[in-house]
């Protein structure tokens, strides 16, 4: 009767590339698309809600401030408490755009994840020992929610600073849609004329408004209680376009 033949043990290599993959499959799962939150936002959902919006309103108020800083306004003078938590409302596409961060961070992760296999097997530096991967899993874990923050804030402000500047050069090109303004019989213009055509509408407050004149060059914060009406033509772009 013969006995069944026994497979060879497996080599250090084997052993390794094993250990490797069973490293990369605990990589995949550490690194899966999720957000880390501290635990203290964690167990308080409504806290967590009122960051968030805390959050979107710094975006909305910086991005307020270094547009309207382009034409001259600090706004901060302008504004009152009301101001900052409302400009979420005000800039809501800005704000909704900015945030667009967290996407960005879980589009890099999962880049990550799919490169990080390909480049080990490719380029020697990047080879490691399964033990030195586990460690820098551990490192990694406990900075997480600060490299989380930190990238999101940071694409935050360079969006804000570059949209803002991009937004102040289409209105100075005259991309913008006309407003005209009637002003009240007792608040006339410094001319003294009662309404003014083709501004800008650049932004409010709970008490003041901001026009750009781009005949002029000039800008202009006008207290709301100043104004009658504003008017503007409520045609499409391509309406408008057609009807030339």
């Amino acid at each position: 009767m013969s006995t069944p033949e026994q497979s060879p043990p497996p080599s250090a290599e084997e052993l390794l590339r094993a250990e490797h993959a069973e490293v990369d499959r605990e990589e995949q799962e550490f690194m899966r698309l999720s957000l880390v939150l501290p635990a203290w936002l964690k167990d308080n959902p409504g806290l967590c809600l009122t960051a968030l919006y805390l959050f979107a309103s710094v975006v909305g108020i910086v991005f307020h401030y270094l547009f309207l800083r382009r034409f001259g306004f600090n706004v901060l003078e302008f504004s009152e408490g009301s101001d900052f938590l409302m400009v979420v409302v005000r800039e809501p596409l800005t704000v909704a755009l900015a945030m667009m961060g967290v996407v960005f961070y879980l589009a890099y992760g999962w880049c990550l994840m799919k490169v990080a296999p390909w480049a080990r097997r490719t380029f020697a530096r990047w080879r490691s020992t399964p033990e030195k991967r586990r460690a820098n899993m551990v490192r990694f874990r406990r900075w997480q929610a600060l490299i989380q923050a930190a990238f999101i804030g940071i694409y935050a402000i360079l969006f804000v600073m570059l949209f803002s500047q991009w937004r102040a050069a289409r209105i100075r090109a005259g991309d913008f849609r006309k407003v005209t303004v009637h002003y009240k019989t007792d608040s006339p213009r410094a001319d003294g004329t009662l309404s003014a055509d083709g501004l800008a509408l650049l932004g409010t407050t709970s008490r003041y408004v901001f026009f750009y004149d781009p005949v002029a060059k000039r800008a202009e914060v006008v207290p709301l209680d100043a104004i009658a009406r504003l008017t503007w033509d409520a045609r499409s772009r391509r309406e408008r376009e057609a009807a030339k």
